[in-house]
């Protein structure tokens, strides 16, 4: 069957059950658990090492109990990514509130470019859909390319409302040096495993060595951006508040490493208290300290620095 024909019925399927209501789409992601975690098991191997790693405090029955949890929301996750097709601004202002807008509203004021960075927790799609009705700056939702184009394009579909800019994370500097935008946000996912031929540093993160990408804090430095990092935590089913941390609007003032470290303890510190909401199937620790050695940028030991 050709891939442009099989787009087409991608997208009218999800585009039909874009329009179910959220309740009746949270019956589907009912029925999503037993066949995720009971009878194909997805990556369950994998999600109980995760686990276990990282928090080797718990019990065996408070990982189990995170596991079981975390299942539950996989499947709200992929229904609640579909309604985001078709929910409307005011169903999404019902179930998404910003904290600390304040944030946000006084780098608009200065007319200063923002590297807005967050974990894939809770539901980063809602989130950015939310950052883009409060934003006076060109949004642009920074991605890494998956091997699923036909997926991706649908992806790509749903994001570009509100006058958000879909931006391939190679192509991030070279358009932030050739923007005629005055003030753009980046809207950048943290937590990203990167490869071997990335640019990361090693640094202790859920109790073990993990590879953290670079990237974000050297476009920061190197175009001048704010530097926010935002946490979305899940209130009950389908309704999330959104709190924002503010790190610095002089990020070159920083060590190398520094920020990196920051935006890490940041996400750990939510791990900690919504462990459930992460991406635990994901492979996050596929890298290898011994194998592969990163870039050593004199990190500073301060995990939260200060001016």
């Amino acid at each position: 069957m050709p891939k442009g024909l099989i787009f087409k019925i991608q997208k009218l399927g999800v585009h039909w059950l874009a329009s179910w209501p959220l309740s009746r789409l949270y019956r589907l992601s009912d029925l999503l658990f037993p066949i995720l975690y009971h009878i194909l098991r997805y990556r369950r191997g994998l999600v109980r090492e995760n686990l276990m790693r990282s928090f080797p405090d718990r019990s065996l029955n408070e990982i189990k109990s995170i596991e079981i949890e975390y299942y539950r929301y996989l499947g709200d996750q992929f229904v609640e990514t579909i309604k985001a097709f078709k929910m409307d601004d005011h169903e999404l202002r019902h179930r998404v509130t910003i904290e600390n807008p304040e944030i946000l509203a006084g780098l608009f004021e200065k007319g200063q470019s923002i590297m807005h960075l967050l974990g894939h927790h809770a539901n980063w799609e809602w989130y950015s859909k939310m950052l883009a009705m409060n934003m006076q700056h060109t949004l642009w939702f920074v991605y890494k390319p998956l091997s699923q184009d036909g997926f991706e394009h649908l992806l790509a579909d749903m994001r570009q409302t509100h006058g958000i800019q879909v931006v391939p994370m190679k192509e991030v500097s070279r358009r932030l040096s050739s923007s005629l935008e005055k003030a753009v946000c980046c809207y950048f996912g943290s937590d990203q495993s990167p490869t071997a031929h990335n640019r990361f540093m090693w640094i202790p993160f859920l109790n073990q060595p993990t590879a953290v990408f670079l990237g974000a804090e050297e476009l920061a430095k190197r175009h001048n951006m704010a530097v926010v990092y935002g946490s979305m935590r899940r209130k009950q089913r389908g309704y999330y508040s959104i709190t924002m941390e503010k790190l610095t609007e002089s990020p070159a003032d920083y060590e190398a490493g520094a920020i990196t470290q920051w935006h890490s303890a940041a996400l750990e510190r939510l791990l900690q208290e919504q462990p459930q909401y992460w991406l635990w199937s994901h492979n996050r620790w596929k890298l290898n300290p011994n194998k592969h050695l990163g870039v050593s940028p004199n990190a500073v030991s301060n995990p939260n620095p200060t001016q």
